[in-house]
């Protein structure tokens, strides 16, 4: 399947070239085919207003809001994967209200929802907003229990920035149209993505991690998910970009629980599974993704990939072309347990 920028094209809609009776009416329209069926209404007193860009991809959907304030019900997301729901202030303030949670959104903070379900949102006016659909499957691998950090605010500041610029990307009519650097980018989505439901489920909410160390942390792992698969990523490259030492890299991730290539293993693990889970990776061989994914070694990445996933790369491919996933070995904390860290990324 091509997945040419022109296949997809980017949708826009502004309340202001539709007169007023019928401003309500294309907006939702808009929506309805590209993203999900959206109930607006205007809040009492305010006048309409409402700016959005949109673009539906294979795995990934987008849109990026601005409007005055409303009350929006989105019913349940199109299409027959369940999928998760990322919404993001970036300016103004949000509430959303999904199966008896209530979340209050600050600019720069993050609530993830299941499409399966209806969700109400209401945002104050100029609110600037950005929503991403994304099947689960694509980042089942970083979730331990999504119960847990549903309708959560979330404070993941570097990684919502990498995303910000991604979604600006995707949604500017005059960038990535080429295949390659289209799927690329939806890729690099997924794994920002799983670098925030990481921030939701190890502490980097509104409450924690506001300190220099956590800080400085997150914004190392966003650089990590970012160059996960660069042969050139070492504990050394890190530290030198962020002027630290690598002794104190270490030190940031032993006090999150992890190693700094545990970490980077993962990463690059989690990126090999999307890779053989997605069927534009179809005609890959198992070890052009091995090595895209940043392994120099096939057998190692073999030994690894099957000790985390309990089953081999083929098999995981196999599954996923059945209609099923196989789920990676994690621990009580949701921490995924086995690897074999090798050399990887030290």
């Amino acid at each position: 399947m091509s997945t040419a920028g022109a296949d997809f094209p980017i949708e826009r809609i502004a309340s202001d070239e539709a007169p007023a009776a019928e401003q309500l009416v294309r907006v939702r329209a808009v929506y309805a085919r590209t993203f999900a069926d959206l109930d607006i209404t205007p809040q009492p007193g305010s006048s309409f207003a409402w700016c959005g860009a949109l673009r539906r991809l294979p795995g990934l959907a987008i849109a990026s809001t601005s409007c005055s304030a409303v009350r929006v019900t989105r019913g349940r997301a199109l299409g027959d994967d369940e999928e998760l729901i990322l919404t993001a202030t970036i300016a103004g303030r949000a509430t959303l209200r999904h199966g008896g949670r209530t979340a209050e959104l600050a600019p720069g903070e993050v609530a993830l929802t299941r499409g399966r379900d209806a969700t109400v949102a209401e945002f104050d006016a100029q609110t600037r907003w950005i929503v991403l659909r994304i099947p689960l499957r694509l980042v089942a691998a970083a979730i331990g229990d999504i119960d847990a950090i549903l309708v959560s605010a979330v404070a993941a500041p570097e990684p919502l920035s990498m995303l910000l610029r991604y979604v600006d990307d995707l949604l500017a009519s005059n960038g990535l149209e080429r295949p390659e650097t289209l799927n690329l980018a939806v890729a690099h989505v997924h794994e920002i993505i799983a670098l925030i439901l990481d921030a939701a489920q190890t502490g980097y909410g509104v409450e924690k991690g506001r300190g220099p160390g956590a800080l400085r942390l997150r914004a190392i792992k966003a650089d990590i998910v970012e160059h996960a698969c660069s042969r050139e990523l070492t504990i050394a490259s890190i530290a030198q970009r962020h002027r630290v030492t690598p002794r104190y890299v270490r030190k940031l991730f032993e006090g999150d629980g992890v190693t700094f290539s545990e970490f980077v293993l993962a990463q690059r693990l989690a990126r090999a599974r999307r890779m053989l889970t997605d069927p534009r990776s179809g005609e890959e061989t198992i070890s052009a993704i091995a090595f895209a994914c940043g392994f120099g070694d096939l057998s190692y990445f073999n030994r690894v990939f099957r000790r985390l996933y309990g089953a081999t790369p083929t098999a995981v491919r196999d599954a996923a072309r059945g209609g099923s996933a196989i789920a990676p070995a994690v621990d009580q904390a949701g921490r995924i347990t086995g690897l074999e860290c090798g050399a990887a990324g030290r």
